[in-house]
């Protein structure tokens, strides 16, 4: 009795399977005996996926340099390595080619990234409003995708911020922020932790009873800070605002001073000189007894300029008194009343941990109730600017250790800064391989880092081939 005859289709697996075999065999003895640089051509040439360039584990990226460093092991001057990078490397990734410097081995690379050089920075705003100063720049580097260009797109993690285009520098103020704040274009990507530190967020208001107590606590407590005052109606006598207590760093950030009236002189000393800030507006500038911390001398009043509170500039519309910084002393603002330079309006000078702030305008109040429809407003964000300058704000924690390096707030800058400029694709000293970028090679290169990956196509194929032979009784 014959056998019956095979099923062809099998036949044609087996055949299959064997082929896969042979040939995933060859492709390995390749990959074992062929150098990874072309004979004669300057060194291995490395090229990755965008996605294994991006990873965070750098995985692929460390098998490749490890096994590089490792045969340039005892030459004196071992080949460079170029590699071709098709996207910016995360952090992990950049510090380890950074690292083949140590090893002797020089790294090149090739840019085929298209990326916008983007550069994030985000500062915590000095104040009680916990606001961040956002600022990116390079936003529309080489930014094109087809006849348009790519949009500038700031995200935190509450989603998309904002979304711009065509811009090379833009910058937000963000009343709130989720961490991590990202800003991109494209593929391309900035990345910045934002901690907003705690502030305290009262101020103490010591002024006689009038019209720029009133409003100048007003212009205060709308732009955020929680203001304790203290009026002095008579020498023993005081009117008090909110709760005021006892003069200290853990309550109060700042203490403002409008008028010239007795203040205890040692006590505000020593609040500034423990890290507080202090604001002497007006008349507050002639108090006798803080003349030693005050960072500018008091001359003569300058008269209010008629009809300028109405104008494009109402500042000039206000009395204010003549300053003379002290040496040391940084004029913050000046202004100019005539033909000639700038005359100071806001001097500050630091005392030991502290602040000093001199502002020079005398009854603010009128800037507010007789300037424009936006007197108001300029009004407080001019008290807000002032106290935010006597304030400060303590430096927010890196969550990382900090370096030498841009690092993630500015990705393709770090990369530069760690590898140096990328070569030209052009240069006769670069590997003929880098210029046909040849596919079959490309896969060679990459079945290279992961040499099981063979082991077990030729495993499979084998016994596949080996359980079909053997269900239809052949050996």
């Amino acid at each position: 009795m014959m056998a019956p005859a095979p099923n062809p289709g099998r036949l044609l697996l087996e055949r299959a399977l064997r082929t896969v075999a042979w040939l995933a065999l060859a492709a390995a003895l390749y990959v074992a005996l062929a150098p990874s640089g072309v004979p004669g051509g300057g060194g291995a040439v490395r090229r990755w996926s965008a996605a294994d360039v991006a990873d965070s584990t750098a995985t692929v990226l460390t098998n490749a340099l490890v096994r590089d460093i490792v045969a340039a092991a005892g030459d004196t001057q071992p080949p460079p390595v170029t590699v071709v990078l098709p996207a910016v490397p995360g952090a992990r990734a950049r510090a380890l080619l950074g690292t083949a410097d140590g090893a002797a081995l020089t790294v090149r690379w090739i840019d085929r990234t298209r990326a916008a050089g983007l550069a994030l920075s985000a500062t915590a705003v000095a104040g009680p409003s916990g606001a961040v100063d956002v600022r990116v720049a390079g936003g529309a580097v080489g930014a094109t995708a087809g006849a348009g260009v790519l949009p500038l797109v700031a995200r935190d993690a509450g989603g998309t911020l904002d979304s711009l285009v065509n811009t090379r520098r833009v910058g937000w103020r963000l009343a709130s922020v989720s961490p991590p704040l990202r800003a991109s274009v494209g593929a391309s990507e900035a990345r910045v932790s934002v901690r907003v530190p705690t502030f305290t967020r009262r101020v103490m208001l010591m002024a006689q009873p009038g019209w720029d107590a009133k409003f100048v606590a007003a212009a205060l407590e709308e732009a955020g800070w929680q203001v304790d005052g203290s009026l002095r109606v008579s020498p023993r006598a005081a009117v008090t605002l909110g709760a005021p207590a006892r003069l200290d760093t853990a309550r109060y950030a700042v203490v403002v001073l409008l008028d010239s009236m007795p203040v205890d002189a040692a006590a505000i000393s020593r609040f500034v000189q423990q890290g507080g800030g202090l604001v002497l507006g007006g008349d507050a500038l002639r108090i006798p007894a803080l003349a030693a911390i005050r960072p500018a001398r008091v001359l003569s009043v300058r008269g209010a300029v008629a009809g300028a509170l109405l104008s494009e500039t109402p500042a000039r519309g206000l009395e204010a008194w003549e300053l003379v910084a002290n040496p040391g002393a940084s004029v913050v603002r000046g202004e100019s009343w005539a033909p000639g330079p700038a005359r100071p309006v806001l001097v500050a000078q630091r005392v030991g941990a502290g602040r000093v702030v001199a502002s020079a305008y005398r009854n603010s109040w009128h800037w507010r109730m007789e300037g424009t429809d936006d007197g108001a407003a300029q009004h407080r964000r001019w008290w807000a600017d002032v106290l935010a300058l006597a304030a400060g704000v303590p430096a927010a924690e890196a969550d990382a250790k900090a370096d030498a390096y841009p690092g993630d707030a500015a990705p393709y800058a770090d990369l530069v800064a760690r590898l140096g400029g990328a070569v030209r694709t052009d240069s006769a000293a670069l590997p003929l391989r880098v210029r046909a970028r040849p596919s079959l090679i490309d896969v060679l290169d990459r079945l290279r880092a992961a040499p099981g990956l063979l082991f077990m196509v030729i495993a499979v194929a084998l016994l596949g081939e080996w359980a079909s032979r053997r269900l239809r009784g052949h050996r």
